[in-house]
């Protein structure tokens, strides 16, 4: 075989493949601009939908006592904790209403100083105050113990909980026959005075979010120091408005009966540590930007492989069906050259694209963690350092993964005798390769060695602990063996392809 023929035939292939514009949207254009587009939208859409989640009003059903209860302890929490939460606002420039007062103001105030503590940056509740008196607000609240930010936390979730909660006698619910779906069972326990049923229809219906339920002597319960108020939650957890109602109940009860545990170690003269006689304390060695990258390499090599197939995907059917449908292939035939030689020419333009897609997906989503184009409450998290030795030896897996592409994909298209066919005969290797280059996706899947013989479940797996920086050059090794020889058969059998008249001049 003449390289140098090769050569001239690849580059005439190049040409043709750089001239459909199909092939450089799957080749370069997707792969660039997909990757950043893609992961912008669903950060700022997971954003945007967090955020509404939070800030939405939703309906609870109670009875008629619940509501002055819930806001006498609120009221009571917002009391007892205010001069710490003005003491705190100060010493960041900002005046905190005492309590008792407009509750919506209230809650504008405490988003604000929760907002200088994490920095300021985009936050609309800031849009009304001094630019300046922003700034130096932001730098002093970098200075604020954990503990007082640890407060607001708690006074922005009580805040939200008293001013977006909406509270529905249940008296005045209207009867409704909405068919409960399978799976939706009411439980036994509920108090006496609830219609079980009627309640979970109308959280199917969304007329409510929830039901909460307190006993009428919260008061005496809660006077009496060997007690425990119960707050029971009735929801459903399939709907996303409903698990909400849930959890803005349970972190109200959790803040304020650990103001209450407070105050009656207090009185009784008992230190803190006298209700936790044993305190789990985690060391965790990964930081939240080590939890993404651990996110991100089971994610990646899952990307780098389907850009890489697509990448070779157009041009594999172009070369070969394409060719057939323009009555090129037998022009070609003509030239003074080997079937072999034919063969590895195209292989070279397909090969070339599979890594050319792969490696521009993988640079455009570096540039979309590393130069600032994500949001900045979601960017926070990225501060991504993935070792040069790994995204090398990821680049070194590209290779045989992008042959056997190649090579499977001509060999598959050849068989076809239009375009269209050729599409019919590759789509149902996407299924092929999606399920195992998904492994690196299972947290619970170790690299054992026995499983570096599985194609592209291999490099998939190896490429997530290559990024994570855990070299395993055992599996490395069998890894590029077992691609490697499969790769080579896939060439060679393709190449007998090639060789088969009837099957090049669609006969």
């Amino acid at each position: 075989m003449n390289a140098r023929r090769v050569m001239v035939i690849a580059k005439k292939e190049f040409k043709d493949v750089l001239r459909d514009r199909r092939t450089l949207i799957f080749m370069v254009l997707l792969p660039l601009l997909v990757m950043p587009v893609m992961f912008l939208g669903i950060a700022k859409f997971a954003q945007e939908q967090q955020s509404k989640k939070q800030s939405r009003t939703l309906r609870v059903a109670v009875d008629s006592n619940v509501e002055p209860m819930i806001t006498a302890l609120a009221d009571q929490w917002m009391a007892e904790n205010s001069p710490r939460l003005m003491i705190t606002s100060a010493k960041i420039g900002l005046s905190f209403p005492a309590a008792g007062g407009d509750r919506k103001g209230l809650g504008t105030m405490i988003e604000q100083v929760r907002d200088m503590m994490d920095g300021g940056a985009d936050a609309a509740s800031l849009a009304d105050l001094d630019p300046d008196l922003v700034e130096s607000g932001v730098r002093l609240a970098r200075e604020i113990d954990p503990a007082d930010k640890a407060l607001f936390d708690d006074a922005s979730t009580i805040s939200t909980f008293r001013t977006k909660t909406e509270f529905i006698l249940i008296e005045d619910l209207e009867p409704s026959e909405t068919r409960l779906p399978a799976g939706v069972e009411v439980p036994d326990d509920l108090p006496e005075s609830w219609d079980g049923e009627q309640l979970a229809r109308a959280i199917q219906d969304k007329t409510i979010h929830a039901a909460i339920h307190l006993p009428s002597n919260v008061f005496d319960m809660l006077e009496d120091q060997r007690a425990s108020v119960p707050f029971s939650v009735f929801y459903d957890e399939s709907v996303s408005l409903s698990e909400e109602a849930s959890d803005r109940l349970a972190a109200f009860a959790r803040i304020v009966g650990n103001g209450l545990l407070e105050m009656r170690l207090a009185d009784n003269g008992l230190a803190p540590q006298f209700a936790e006689p044993i305190v789990f304390e985690g060391a965790d060695m990964a930081t939240p930007s080590r939890r993404v990258q651990a996110f991100l390499g089971g994610l990646l090599p899952y990307m780098i492989i389907m850009f890489s197939f697509f990448g070779a995907f157009y041009p594999s059917l172009d070369l070969t069906a394409g060719e057939k449908e323009r009555f090129t292939m037998e022009t070609l035939l003509l030239a003074p050259v080997s079937r072999m030689e034919l063969a590895a020419g195209k292989f070279v333009v397909v090969f070339v694209a599979a890594v050319v897609a792969a490696v521009l997906a993988t640079t455009s989503l570096g540039l979309t963690f590393t130069q600032g184009i994500l949001p900045q409450g979601v960017a926070a998290g990225f501060d991504i350092q993935f070792e040069p030795e790994a995204v090398m030896l990821t680049a070194v897996l590209l290779i045989p993964v992008s042959a056997l592409f190649a090579a499977v994909l001509l060999g598959v298209a050849l068989l076809a005798r239009s375009f269209k066919e050729a599409q019919s005969y590759t789509a149902p290797l996407q299924f092929i390769v999606i399920l195992p280059a998904m492994a690196a996706m299972l947290p619970d899947l170790e690299a054992e060695l026995h499983l570096a013989w599985i194609p592209f479940l291999n490099v998939s797996m190896l490429m997530r602990e290559l990024l994570k920086g855990n070299y395993l050059w055992d599996f490395f090794g069998i890894t590029m063996l077992s691609m490697g020889l499969l790769t080579l058969l896939t060439i060679w059998g393709a190449s007998l392809i090639f060789r088969r008249e009837t099957v090049i001049l669609r006969t």
